[in-house]
């Protein structure tokens, strides 16, 4: 005859995500595991969503590895949520080779990034951000930035919080950069600023030279349109 088992305590992890941690309860017996819970403050909550969420644009200096995307957004991403932005990444830069397109990001700005609300997948989060870059077409440079607010699922999993699903709310273009000697006109920055280029990054990004290049070639066709210049013919001396 087999002893009696002795009941076993409920038990508790502590899974580490960055500099915090939060605590998953299991309890014993036959009673169904209650759904895991984030302890994090919404301050904490914000910091690994940016963690999460900035190196995604690293991606764009992947090209079509299949291998190298997969492995960069599984970082962030799980289950559906990773499928999804593995296909739809992998298709854009996939035409992007074929287009002769490229994308250079220069700056990631977060406006906002505020928690929503907490529930049994995990917590949400409204995050606001503007992202600046220089996309390249068949050799032609255009500084871009655009602005970006949506709401993101943060849920956890063994190797800490990983986004789970995503609801793209807006998306626009905020800013335009155009050359007026040494002027720089700007429309509709975000309060912060995000996304905002200085020179030092456009020069970075060979922007200031296609430019310098571009006002010289526009300057060589108007001189061709004109035609040679003939200097004026002097009137003739009356007797």
């Amino acid at each position: 005859m087999r002893p009696a088992r002795r009941p076993t305590s409920p038990r508790r992890w502590v899974l580490p995500c960055g500099s915090a941690a939060w605590v998953v309860g299991l309890a014993g017996g036959c009673a169904p595991a209650p759904a895991p819970t984030v302890q994090l403050d919404d301050s904490a909550v914000a910091e690994v969503f940016r963690t999460l969420h900035t190196p995604l644009y690293g991606v764009y200096d992947l090209g079509p590895d299949r291998d190298g995307i997969h492995d960069l957004l599984s970082a962030s991403f799980v289950g559906e949520a990773l499928t999804h932005e593995y296909v739809e990444h992998y298709t854009t830069l996939f035409r992007m080779v074929e287009d002769e397109t490229s994308i250079q990001i220069q700056r990631v700005d977060y406006e906002t990034v505020a928690v929503l609300d907490r529930g049994p997948e995990g917590v949400r989060v409204d995050a606001d951000w503007s992202v600046g870059g220089v996309v390249t077409h068949q050799g032609h440079k255009h500084p871009r930035v655009n602005r970006y607010r949506a709401v993101y699922t943060l849920s956890p999993t063994p190797e800490g919080l990983r986004i789970t699903d995503t609801h793209m709310r807006n998306l626009e273009r905020v800013r335009s950069l155009l050359s007026a000697g040494d002027a720089w006109t700007i429309d509709d920055l975000p309060k912060s600023g995000g996304g905002f280029m200085d020179p030092l990054d456009l020069l970075e990004a060979g922007v200031l030279d296609d430019i310098e290049a571009a006002e010289a070639e526009a300057a060589a066709r108007d001189a061709d349109a004109r035609g040679p210049d003939v200097p004026p013919v002097a009137p003739e001396a009356t007797p």
